[in-house]
């Protein structure tokens, strides 16, 4: 839920994402852009808008420009209930907003498969130093190994599965959530200036 008038005004005035805008200028063989320009590149070139997410993603920066709408007393009843939902259903994608992206490429092996070495490496220093185990239960101390490979290698199912299942949340209540302000918005419930920042 990318405002794409705030995200062209970001990538020409904000340094932030001076990546962005040299790859515009470099597509395009022009050093005069103007918003409507990197507002049609966007429309064109959707990896830039992933790359825009995955910029902000990492300078923990939302990517979701939809504001909290003011729920009034004036407000009819569907008026307020469809407020209240869409409200609920941007915190939920606030909440999950670390989750937009599904768990390909991500960096859980790295950082799963590095505490599962330490610890393994620590246990052998352990065991090597103040203890007699290696001659004395040999095997005992490699099932020991394995069994941290096997816990390591089971963190990492868990953690990638519970990163799937909030993937999943996130991408059904994105829909949703564009399908429901749509809706209001052709039913003229609240002003599109009223939503997005």
């Amino acid at each position: 839920m990318v405002n794409i008038e705030k995200v062209s005004l970001q990538i020409l005035d904000d340094a932030l994402y001076n990546t962005l805008l040299f790859e515009i200028k470099e597509k395009l063989s022009n050093q005069n852009i103007t918003p409507q320009i990197v507002k049609e590149m966007l429309k064109s070139s959707p990896w830039l808008l992933d790359e825009y997410k995955e910029i902000n993603a990492q300078s923990e920066q939302s990517s979701i420009h939809v504001k909290f709408l003011q729920i009034s007393k004036d407000d009819m009843p569907e008026v307020a209930k469809a407020k209240e939902q869409i409200n609920n259903s941007v915190q939920t994608l606030k909440n999950l907003e670390n989750f937009e992206r599904d768990s390909k490429g991500s960096a859980y092996p790295i950082w799963i498969g590095s505490v599962g070495v330490i610890t393994i490496f620590m246990a052998h220093n352990i065991i090597a130093l103040f203890s007699e185990l290696y001659t004395t239960h040999d095997k005992g101390v490699y099932l020991f190994f394995a069994s941290l490979l096997g816990i390591t290698y089971l963190a990492y199912i868990k953690i990638k599965n519970n990163h799937d299942r909030q993937h999943k949340i996130f991408t059904t209540t994105y829909t949703k959530t564009q399908e429901m302000i749509n809706d209001a918005l052709q039913k003229s419930y609240f002003l599109y200036d009223d939503i997005y920042k």
